[in-house]
């Protein structure tokens, strides 16, 4: 049962379409993430309620990396992202109030006529949905907290040293505010959605002894 929302929620305005006596299931940026590799992850933590495995071995030499990148990018240029300009900051919280939603970025380039979110991702393999929606989702923060556009996002992978951008379009912006409307939905009816359908991500998966419809 989940009859109240948890601490944290936030109330909602009339900017964000929402009521004044609404809450709103506050979310954060790794929830979309989540949500778009397999909408159950986020049910399960936020719905069920399930123990979660926040930083696993792999995780931790992930964020070891992260650092090291860090440091290595403040002794860089921005020709990686094709820039001759701009001001870059690490670490970064973002916060929407309107949205309910939250996360800690990477890195944030921020230059007089946009915000540019970079995330540092550890891997070889090519870019996925999920990230490219994770993307969008600190777009979406960055424009409100800087108050100014978010049109493009990169994603610096750091084995191959080469950064790729993700344009951040009108349908990228809707269908990542569908999918916060989705994980709350899902909260809020007690409703446990479909898995994903690519079941190789379940062999991984922490929360795979709880999906027994899955083999």
């Amino acid at each position: 049962m989940i009859p109240t929302p948890p601490a944290g929620t936030v109330p909602g305005n009339a900017s964000g379409g929402a009521s004044a006596d609404r809450l709103l299931l506050d979310l954060a940026v790794s929830d979309v993430r989540q949500h778009v590799y397999c909408p159950r992850i986020p049910y399960f933590r936020l719905g069920a309620r399930l123990p979660h495995r926040y930083v696993t071995g792999a995780m931790q030499e992930g964020i070891l990396e992260h650092q090291r990148t860090e440091a290595l990018e403040q002794r860089r240029g921005l020709r990686a992202y094709g820039l001759s300009d701009g001001e870059r900051s690490f670490d970064v919280r973002l916060r929407s109030e309107r949205l309910a939603l939250g996360g800690r970025l990477d890195m944030l380039i921020s230059r007089s006529s946009e915000a540019i979110p970079v995330e540092f991702k550890n891997t070889r393999a090519a870019l996925g949905l999920h990230h490219k929606y994770q993307l969008a989702a600190y777009a979406l923060l960055a424009e409100e907290q800087l108050a100014r556009p978010a049109r493009r996002a990169f994603v610096y992978f750091i084995p191959l040293k080469h950064a790729q951008v993700v344009e951040i379009t009108s349908a990228v912006r809707a269908y990542t505010k569908r999918v916060l409307n989705a994980i709350r939905a899902s909260v809020a009816g007690e409703q446990m959605p479909d898995g994903t359908r690519i079941l190789e991500r379940c062999r991984v998966c922490e929360f795979l002894p709880y999906c027994n419809d899955r083999w």
